[in-house]
C-alpha cells in the first residue's frame, strides 16, 4: 500500500514530500486510514486524500491517523481529511461483513490472512476463547468456517462489544459465538470447563495475560500468541517465545511466524503454542 500511495502521488507533491508518506494506507470497507506527520501541510494532506479518493473503485472517505494507537482500548486519535466525514463503514472478509466504527475502536484488514489460518486450524466442535475480541472478526470468521464450534468472545471496549454484538446477528452465528462484555482476566473464570483454543490478538496485553490463558486451557489445547518484536533477527519469533519459555514450563511452542511489518525492525509475530497439561 506504501508504493502505491507512492506512486499515486507522484508529480504532485516534491520527492520529500513523498518520503514523509511513510506508512501507507488502510482501506477498512469504503474508507481510507492514512498515516500523515501532524506537521504535514493541510492542503497537502487534502492532495494525499483526493489522490486516494480518485484512484480507489468505491472509496468514500479519507481519515489521517495521528499519532500512535493507544490506551486499553487501543483507540487511535483521528482527523478528517475529505470524502464523506463519518467514521462507520461496512467491511468485508472471508465470507463475513463487520460494522466497525474506526473512532472508537481498533480494527486491522492486515490480520485478514492470519484470521484465515487460525479459522483453518480449528478442529471440530472445539471451545475458543478469543482474549480479545474486538468486533469479532477472529471469532466470527472461525464460526462461519466451523458450524459446531463455540467462540467466547471476551471485549472490554463497550463500543466495540455493541459492534460484535450486531455482527454476530449479521453473519447468523448467534450460538457459535458468545459475546462477553468486560475484562478476559474474569471472563476465563466462567469457563470452568476449559477450553481447547484461546486466541490472544493483543500483542500489547499477551505477555500480562498469558497466564490466564494458561489457567483456561484443557490438555493439549493451543494458544496462538501475538506480541511485537523489535529486532532484526531473522526469526523475531524465536525472541518472543524466549521471553516467556521458562515461566510457563507446561507449553510447548509448536510453530511462530512474522504476521506483519509494523516498524523499522519492528514485527508482529505469532506464536502458536500447546498446553501440554
Amino acid at each position: 500500500m506504501t508504493k502505491l500511495l507512492r506512486r499515486l502521488l507522484e508529480g504532485t507533491l516534491s520527492p520529500g514530500e513523498i518520503e514523509q508518506v511513510a506508512g501507507g494506507f488502510d482501506v477498512i470497507g469504503d474508507l481510507a486510514v492514512v498515516k500523515l506527520p501532524e506537521e504535514f501541510p493541510s492542503e497537502k494532506k487534502e492532495v494525499v486524500a483526493r489522490a486516494l479518493l480518485a484512484n480507489i473503485k468505491n472509496l468514500r472517505g479519507v481519515w489521517n491517523q495521528v499519532g500512535p494507537v493507544e490506551g486499553d482500548y487501543r483507540i487511535r486519535r483521528l482527523e478528517f481529511l475529505a470524502g464523506e466525514a463519518r467514521s462507520t463503514t461496512m467491511y468485508a472478509e472471508h465470507g463475513c461483513r463487520f460494522m466497525v466504527d474506526i473512532s472508537k475502536m481498533y480494527f486491522s484488514p492486515r490480520l485478514s490472512t492470519e484470521r484465515a489460518r487460525v479459522a483453518d486450524l480449528v478442529g471440530e466442535k472445539e471451545d475458543v476463547f478469543n482474549m480479545f475480541a474486538g468486533v469479532g472478526t477472529f471469532s466470527i470468521v472461525i464460526a462461519k468456517k466451523r458450524k459446531d464450534v463455540v467462540v467466547y468472545s471476551s471485549e472490554i471496549n463497550r463500543d466495540a462489544y455493541d459492534y460484535m454484538v450486531q455482527n454476530v446477528a449479521l453473519n447468523k452465528v448467534r450460538g457459535r459465538v458468545a459475546p462477553l462484555l468486560g475484562d478476559c482476566a474474569e471472563h476465563y473464570k466462567r469457563l470452568r470447563g476449559g477450553v481447547d483454543r484461546v486466541i490472544m490478538p493483543l500483542p500489547e496485553k499477551a505477555k500480562e495475560y498469558l497466564r490466564y490463558a494458561v489457567e483456561v486451557c484443557r490438555p493439549g489445547a493451543v494458544i496462538h500468541y501475538y506480541s511485537h518484536v523489535a529486532s532484526a533477527d531473522p526469526q523475531p519469533h524465536r525472541l518472543a517465545w524466549e521471553e516467556i519459555e521458562d515461566k510457563f514450563p507446561k507449553l510447548s511452542l509448536i510453530g511462530g511466524k512474522v504476521v506483519r511489518e509494523v516498524g523499522p525492525h519492528v514485527n508482529q509475530v505469532v506464536l502458536d503454542i500447546r498446553y501440554e497439561g
